[in-house]
């Protein structure tokens, strides 16, 4: 099987030291190619450098809505800058989150995935949508960039969403929740999903895959997910994974 793990974070303090033994597992598990993506500045410009460092790796550059409380213009026009390396396939990881008893105001988060799309709109990179908690209220910026592709990353949300946001064209990529027991209701949305808008992530060093949850998670650990979402949908893996494949080539503009 060929594999793209469309979202691991590389350039995380549990994973960087072990950059090199991380990607090597990953290959002998058959995952081809890893998208690394940022959620700061300073991790957008590791996610480069690990791009650079290790054939296959490429790098998305983004503000987490994390950051929306204590970032400006002045880091908006830092990834704007890492944003035009070659690397650099995708915006992200940006959007909404309204998890926690402290998130940014929604006034500040929205300001921030907003002048990201523009970035976005401007290259022609498609973004890489962080959704917590955040129910719909993601779809009026997709509305106003109809011309940027959107992947929903660790789709998490519920039918609506699901279906609202394949309206708009997004693609809907799965993480290591889709193996979790109690999952039932995300693994029948995952059902629903056309093939051609399906990819699988890991989220690393987050969201370990059963048989490996509570441990570190990293991209060799990509193929549960994957085998995963094909019994749910009853299909071959093989199969499944050639088509997750086409589609991050196609989204990730990958070799």
């Amino acid at each position: 099987m060929r594999i793209v793990d469309s979202h691991a974070h590389l350039n995380h303090e549990d994973l960087l030291p072990e950059a090199a033994e991380v990607v090597e597992r990953a290959r002998a598990a058959g995952v081809s190619h890893i998208v690394v993506v940022g959620y700061d500045v300073p991790s957008s410009a590791e996610a480069i450098a690990l791009a650079a460092r290790f054939p296959g790796l490429v790098a998305a550059v983004g503000l987490h809505p994390y950051e929306a409380g204590r970032c400006g213009e002045m880091e908006i026009s830092e990834i704007a800058a890492l944003a035009e390396h070659p690397l650099c396939r995708a915006i992200g990881e940006i959007g909404l989150d309204f998890h926690g008893e402290e998130p940014a105001l929604p006034e500040r988060q929205d300001w921030l995935l907003r002048r990201q799309f523009e970035i976005a709109r401007r290259l022609g990179l498609p973004v890489v949508l962080h959704q917590r908690e955040s129910g719909l209220r993601i779809l009026p910026v997709m509305d106003d960039f109809p011309d940027v592709t959107a992947v929903f990353h660790c789709f998490a949300g519920d039918g609506e969403l699901l279906s609202e946001g394949l309206r708009r064209g997004a693609y809907i990529s799965f993480a290591g929740p889709l193996t979790f027991k109690k999952n039932d209701e995300l693994r029948r949305l995952a059902a629903l999903v056309p093939a051609e808008k399906l990819l699988v992530e890991t989220d690393s060093p987050y969201l370990a895959p059963v048989p490996f949850r509570g441990k570190r998670n990293e991209p060799a650990y990509v193929r549960e997910t994957l085998i995963a979402l094909a019994n749910t949908r009853g299909e071959a893996p093989e199969q499944l994974s050639e088509i997750a494949f086409s589609n991050a080539v196609s989204v990730f503009q990958l070799s």
